[in-house]
């Protein structure tokens, strides 16, 4: 009976021994036949172009690393001194002036060349650079003293603004027919206008921290210098569409008003949605047994709400900092004591990385490139917003 028995099991392990090459030549040819065009023989070899640009992209990683160890040091040794007649922006300006005037040099005389590696694309810069300083700005905000003065806020932000780029614009349009500086058209002074009255966030946080100046003067310069970029950005496409013949100016005005409008409440409503959202998941999802799901977590809707209304062609400085704002409100106490803390040093951590990866630059860019300067147009701009700011 056993006989019988391992027989059977011996013809049977046959017929599966057998039947295994004729499965296999049954998906070749299937293969075959629906994907004929997918078979190369001969072997694809990355692109030389490709691999070029991946060797200039490690250099100029390798590039910034030095640079900001550079500025870790020197900012580590203007606080053990106690030096603080120099913000520390300041300084990390003038180091990138430094190597950027070394790498120019070197350039010059055929030693070294750094052109590629200096290069800093703006999508660097508004995608990664910027939101975790206006994020951190608004995580760590004083919600209080932001809301008292949210009416002297908005009044520097939108008539400020406005008033500052009519300035600088008309300014620059006629000392342009006087010959006085370089001729613009009305369009491109205006729209000249609007983007230089805006104040710079980064540089204005980064200066105020470190001058420790009175915190209500705090708030209303960097609230201001946060709403006026929505200001900015609808004037100047008010400004372009204006050269529209089918528009009159009465209705460029009209839409301006109405973007502004459109552009505030939703960039705002984006940041404010997702903090709640945040606030909410991380409330009934219980994931403080595992602090590195929670942290990852907070660092999605951390940056979801800048790249979304940025890719909806809205404001991602405003959505990132009302979602901070409400974030630090709420979401904050619903995470774990490991987490609070890690996000705290993180921002403040990736924080510092930017404004000194952005003041580092600025600094680079005096020597490092080929500029055409109007020394008349960047006076007379100069005047013109001072004259702006000071209406």
């Amino acid at each position: 009976m056993n006989w019988h028995i391992k027989m059977k099991a011996l013809q049977t392990s046959r017929i599966r021994i057998k039947t295994k090459p004729i499965l296999l030549l049954f998906l070749k040819l299937v293969v075959c036949t629906e994907a004929p065009h997918t078979v190369d023989p001969v072997p694809v070899l990355p692109d030389k172009e490709a691999a070029e640009e991946e060797h200039n992209s490690s250099m100029a990683i390798f590039f910034v690393l030095c640079v900001l160890a550079l500025g870790i040091l020197l900012i580590h040794l203007m606080l053990q001194t106690g030096f603080q007649y120099v913000p520390e922006s300041v300084v990390i300006v003038f180091l990138g002036a430094l190597i950027g005037l070394i790498m120019n040099t070197l350039s010059s005389r055929n030693i070294s060349n750094w052109r590629k590696e200096e290069a800093f694309s703006p999508t660097a810069f508004f995608l990664i650079l910027l939101p975790p300083i206006i994020f951190e700005s608004g995580y760590n905000l004083h919600k209080g003293n932001f809301f008292q003065n949210i009416g002297s806020i908005l009044v520097f932000a939108i008539l400020g603004t406005t008033i500052s780029a009519f300035v600088i614009g008309f300014g620059i349009y006629f000392l342009g027919l006087a010959d006085v500086v370089y001729r613009l058209g009305f369009v491109e002074s205006f729209a000249f206008g609007s983007l230089i009255s805006a104040v710079d966030p980064v540089a204005t946080v980064a200066i105020f921290h470190a001058l420790n100046v009175d915190p209500v003067l705090n708030m209303l310069v960097f609230g201001e210098s946060i709403l006026n970029d929505a200001i900015a950005i609808v004037l100047t496409n008010a400004a372009l569409e204006s050269n529209n013949p089918s528009m009159s100016t009465g209705e460029a005005i009209v839409l301006g008003i109405q973007r502004f409008c459109l552009m505030f409440f939703a960039s705002a409503g984006i940041g404010v949605v997702f903090a709640l959202i945040s606030a909410l998941l991380l409330k009934h999802v219980d994931l403080r047994k595992n602090p590195s799901l929670e942290f990852a977590m907070m660092l999605v809707f951390t940056y979801a709400p800048y790249v979304l209304a940025e890719g909806i062609h809205l404001s991602g400085i405003m959505a990132i900092l009302f979602c901070g704002i409400v974030m630090s409100h709420y979401t904050h106490f619903n995470l774990s004591t490991v987490t609070q803390i890690t996000m705290q040093q993180t921002l403040r951590t990736l924080a510092f990385i930017a404004e000194t990866c952005v003041f580092a630059y600025l600094g680079l860019a005096l020597f490092s490139f080929k500029h055409r300067v109007e020394p008349a147009l960047v006076v007379w701009s100069l005047i013109l917003c001072l004259i702006g700011k000071f209406k």
